[in-house]
C-alpha cells in the first residue's frame, strides 16, 4: 500500500478520490483568520498603548492580553498550517481526497491545536478576572469569587491537557506510531467528549464571569442611564458567549458536523473556535480602549450640539455669537463675519470649538480623560463609586480593629 497515493477513506458511490486538486473551502477560515488577526493587532496595540500613555496602569491583566494574543496568533498559524491550502494539511477537503501520509501530519497537528487553544481559552478567561479584580477587589466576597473562578478555570486546563495528551499521543508501546490502532480508538474514545465537555465548560464558567460584574452595577450609586452604559459595556463580553454557545451546538448536530468526512465538515467548528478566542479578546481590551475616543467624542459631541443650537436660533446674529469666543482665544481661526448669517456663525463657533478643545488638550500634553478617574463624564464613573466602597469598607475595618 503507498500511503501517499491511498485515501484514509474510501470515497462515496459515484466518487473518485482527488489528490491533485481537490473541492476545496479553506478560503472560509482564510478570510475569517485574516479578519479577526487585523482586529486583535490593532484593539490590543490600543489596549497598550492606552494603559502605558493614558491611564499608566499597565498591570497583570495586559501582560496576560498580551500573552493570550501571542497564543490566539499561534493558534490561527497552526490552522492555517493544517489546511489543504496554504499549509499542505488535510482540513477543508473531503476526506476521501486525503492522501493516507498526510493524515498522519493531521493527528499531531489536531493535538497540537486542542491543547494550544484550551490554554488560551483559558489565559483569556483568567484575564477576564484578573481586569475584575482590579475592579471589584474593594468588595470582600467579589473578591473571593474572582480568586475562585480563577482557581477553578486553572484547574480544569491543568487535567484537560493532561488527559487530551495522555489519550491522543502514542503511548511507548505503540513506538511512536501515529497510526496504531489503539491510539486512534483511545483518542476518539476520550478525546471526542473530552473536548464537548471542555465547550460546555467554557459555556457555563463565560456566563460566571459574566454575572460577577453586572450583580454589582445594581449597588453602584448611579443613574438608571449610567448603570445601562456600564452594564453594556460589560456585556460586551456575552459576543465571545454565544460564539462559545454555536461553536457547542455544531459539535453536537450530527448533520453539520459529520465525521464520516470530517476534514470538510470540521470548518464551522474551526470557524466558531476561532471566532471563540478572538471575539474574547476583543471584548477584554474594547473597555480600555474606549478611554481613547471618549474624550474627543464628547468634544465633538457638544460641538455638534452647540452648532444645531445656533441653527435652531434663526434671531442670533453672527454679532452674538462671536461675543461668545472668550478674549483668551484669540489663537482660534479667524472666519470672516458675514452679517445676519447665523449659519455661518454657527458653523464658525463649531470649528471654534472643535480647536478649543484641540488646543486644551495640546497644552496640557494630554487627551481629556487621562485616567480611570476621569471617566465620570463617560457614564464610567463605577470606578469613583468603587474607590467610594473601599474606603467604607477601610473605615469599618479600622472601627473593627479599634473595638
Amino acid at each position: 500500500m503507498d500511503p501517499d497515493n491511498t485515501p484514509a477513506r474510501a470515497p462515496p458511490p459515484g466518487r473518485e478520490s482527488n489528490f491533485t486538486n481537490p473541492e476545496s473551502r479553506c478560503y472560509e477560515l482564510i478570510i475569517l483568520i485574516a479578519v479577526f488577526t487585523a482586529l486583535i493587532v490593532i484593539l490590543v496595540s490600543l489596549r497598550i498603548y492606552a494603559r502605558l500613555k493614558i491611564t499608566r496602569s499597565f498591570g497583570a491583566d495586559d501582560w496576560l492580553c498580551i500573552v493570550a494574543t501571542i497564543l490566539t496568533l499561534s493558534y490561527s498559524a497552526l490552522i492555517l498550517k493544517l489546511l489543504w491550502i496554504p499549509g499542505g494539511g488535510i482540513l477543508g477537503i473531503h476526506f476521501w481526497d486525503v492522501p493516507l501520509s498526510h493524515y498522519v501530519g493531521y493527528q499531531k497537528g489536531s493535538l497540537a491545536d486542542s491543547v494550544l487553544i484550551r490554554i488560551d481559552n483559558t489565559t483569556i478567561k483568567v484575564a477576564f478576572l484578573v481586569f475584575y479584580l482590579r475592579l471589584f477587589s474593594p468588595v470582600t466576597h467579589v473578591r473571593y469569587m474572582i480568586w475562585a473562578g480563577i482557581a477553578i478555570v486553572v484547574t480544569f486546563c491543568v487535567a484537560f491537557v493532561i488527559i487530551d495528551i495522555v489519550a491522543c499521543a502514542p503511548w511507548p508501546s505503540e513506538h511512536g506510531n501515529w497510526l496504531a490502532p489503539s491510539l486512534i480508538d483511545r483518542c476518539n474514545d476520550i478525546a471526542v467528549d473530552l473536548v464537548t465537555a471542555g465547550a460546555y465548560f467554557s459555556v457555563i464558567f463565560d456566563f460566571y464571569i459574566l454575572f460577577i460584574p453586572l450583580h454589582q452595577v445594581p449597588k453602584l450609586g448611579l443613574s438608571r442611564k449610567r448603570k445601562i452604559g456600564v452594564s453594556l459595556i460589560f456585556l460586551t463580553g456575552f459576543l465571545a458567549t454565544c460564539a462559545e454557545l454555536v461553536n457547542l451546538i455544531i459539535r453536537q448536530n450530527k448533520k453539520i458536523f459529520d465525521l464520516s468526512d470530517f476534514t470538510w465538515t470540521i470548518v464551522p467548528v474551526y470557524a466558531t473556535s476561532l471566532a471563540v478566542i478572538n471575539v474574547g479578546l476583543i471584548c477584554h481590551s474594547l473597555p480600555v480602549v474606549f478611554v481613547i475616543f471618549v474624550g474627543r467624542f464628547t468634544n465633538l459631541s457638544k460641538s455638534v450640539s452647540s452648532w444645531i443650537r445656533e441653527r435652531r436660533s434663526p434671531h442670533q446674529s453672527a454679532g452674538d455669537s462671536a461675543s461668545n469666543l472668550a478674549a483668551n482665544d484669540s489663537a482660534a481661526p479667524h472666519l470672516p463675519s458675514t452679517p445676519g448669517d447665523s449659519t455661518l456663525s454657527g458653523i464658525r463657533k463649531f470649528i471654534h470649538d472643535i480647536y478649543r478643545s484641540v488646543v486644551q488638550n495640546s497644552e496640557h500634553g494630554e487627551t481629556t480623560l487621562t485616567t480611570y478617574n476621569d471617566l465620570t463624564p463617560a457614564d464610567l464613573s463605577y470606578h469613583a463609586q468603587l474607590r467610594s466602597m473601599q474606603s467604607k469598607q477601610t473605615l469599618k475595618s479600622e472601627k473593627v480593629a479599634q473595638v
